[in-house]
């Protein structure tokens, strides 16, 4: 097999504004009929392409030994310099129980070994991340005064400087694996073992104040490797004449870490660098302090921390007290470390199935572990007011008439520093999906004109086992800023086949 394929994306945007309308009927709903603050019309335009060759053989030989090669090659202008990458992949196989040894084997029914190696492309970034980007107007005011009645003169600036060198992120993969079939297939499932790796990453790089970004920069820096297992099994039987049923399951154990990044200089994102991207550690792990509860008195904050004094000390009774992991007796960043990993290293799913006659019962299980949460929602709830209402949990805040409470005084800035006291385990069971439904018997549809005919009602998200104290633990970076949680819904249908 072999194919070509063209794909182009434009867009195009106009775009004003206005305030005031005399007469607001809804025929007068258009920017020529505002009255004041009418802004000058903006547009802006953008365009990317890719284009690729890809073609695959296939050979198998007496339905035993199986082999499969790819390629393909792909140009994007998102890279003006390096527009092509090139993405080749092999799969071999063997099915062992066609072979003579095993053929008399009879509660076997399939047993194949697979061995596999690949590379595949990523070119998921903005348009023009390796182009010399400018702007003359905006959110930041750019332009000139000139001469003595000072003037307004259009003027200029570098969004971001032009990038060298940048080309295709790649994934690099091998794997070997085994299927098999047992008792007429009654029996499956397949074990994977993976070694993954994603080489020429393209991250954002802040570049130092002086360069004048202000964008950060795009640009291939680093290199995560992905190595796990991957176990999926099913069963399948019928009980007596009426009674079917199948129970099923797929379960990953996964270790995520950068290997390789810019250098070596970590890079920091999210609100108050709550998660860092360095050498040696997952993806966007969480970096803080370790919080180990409230100061009782000053005399403790001293004796925790010799490193201040009386006059130089910033906490003070009934402040946060967070562990001086490098002993210096002072508080800084030297003592934030590694809290965990937004990334879970277990994720898990269960199907169950039932049919009795005309009814059939279908249910889907879904969780992960070892993931953790950054609770940025709560660091709100739990602080002095400014900034949202206050969680109901405050009324044992920390006072001078309640110095037993337990969360720390609201007043002082040191008690909001990122620490393990707002991250929260995020493992999670839930039931994702529940459906019963009842088929009406075909000797009844026929005689109204169709083939088949059934009734169902669907509840999805019923229940979730967590500890998680936010709305709901399936968060996708890690920080949870008060996400809307996922709803509960029911469903009811029918499906009629004519």
């Amino acid at each position: 097999m072999d194919g070509q394929t063209v794909e182009e994306y434009s867009y195009y945007g106009l775009g004003g504004s206005g305030s005031n309308i005399l007469n607001p009927v809804e025929r007068n709903w258009y920017l020529s009929q505002v009255t004041d603050n009418f802004s000058r019309p903006s547009d802006s335009v953008s365009r990317n392409r890719r284009f690729s060759w890809l073609g695959r053989v296939h050979y198998s030989y007496d339905d035993r030994y199986l082999a499969t090669v790819n390629f393909r090659a792909d140009g994007s202008s998102k890279f003006p310099e390096n527009s092509w990458g090139f993405f080749p992949s092999f799969a071999l196989a063997w099915r062992l129980n066609q072979e003579s040894f095993l053929r008399d084997v009879d509660w076997l029914t399939n047993l194949k070994l697979r061995l596999g190696w690949g590379k595949v492309g990523n070119d998921n970034i903005v348009n023009n991340a390796f182009l010399l980007q400018m702007f003359n107007t905006g959110p930041t005011f750019v332009d000139y005064v000139f001469g003595a009645d000072q003037q307004l003169a259009n003027g200029a600036t570098v969004l971001t400087w032009i990038n060298n060198g940048g080309h295709w992120e790649n994934t690099e993969q091998w794997s070997v694996g085994v299927d098999f079939g047992m008792w007429q297939n009654k029996l499956t499932g397949s074990i994977d073992g993976f070694i993954r790796n994603t080489n020429d990453m393209l991250m954002s790089v802040t570049a130092p104040a002086q360069v004048g970004n202000r964008y950060s920069a795009t640009a291939n820096v680093g290199k995560v490797r992905n190595r796990g297992i991957e176990i999926s099994l099913e069963h399948r039987n019928q009980i007596g004449r009426d009674f079917h049923y199948s129970v099923s399951g797929n379960v990953s154990f996964i270790d995520n870490k950068l290997t390789a990044l810019n250098g070596g200089s970590p890079i920091y994102t999210n609100y108050n660098n709550v998660q860092v991207v360095d050498e040696g550690y997952p993806l966007y792990y969480f970096w803080g302090y370790n919080y180990l509860g409230v100061y009782q008195s000053d005399e403790e904050v001293l004796e925790h921390l010799k490193g201040y004094t009386a006059e130089t000390t910033p906490f003070h009774a009934g402040d946060a007290k967070y562990a001086d992991n490098n002993g210096d007796g002072i508080i800084n960043d030297q003592d934030r470390v590694d809290l965990g990993s937004s990334i879970p290293w277990l994720n898990y799913g269960i199907n169950l199935g039932a049919w009795w006659r005309d009814f059939d019962l279908q249910l889907f299980f879904q969780g992960v572990g070892g993931n953790k949460i950054y609770n940025q929602m709560r660091h709100r709830l739990e602080s002095n007011g400014s900034t949202s209402v206050l969680s109901p949990i405050m009324a044992d805040a920390w006072t001078t008439e309640n110095t037993s409470g337990s969360i720390p005084n609201p007043k002082n800035t040191v008690n909001y520093y990122v620490s393990d006291r707002f991250l929260e385990d995020g493992s999670y069971f839930r039931l994702k999906n529940l459906q019963l439904g009842y088929t009406i018997p075909r000797s009844i549809t026929m005689k109204a004109g169709f083939e088949k005919c059934r009734f169902y009602v669907q509840g999805g998200n019923l229940f979730t086992i967590t500890k998680y104290k936010g709305f709901d633990p399936e968060v996708s970076s890690g920080v949870d800023f008060g996400n809307y949680p996922q709803s509960r819904t029911f469903i009811f249908g029918v499906n009629i086949t004519y």
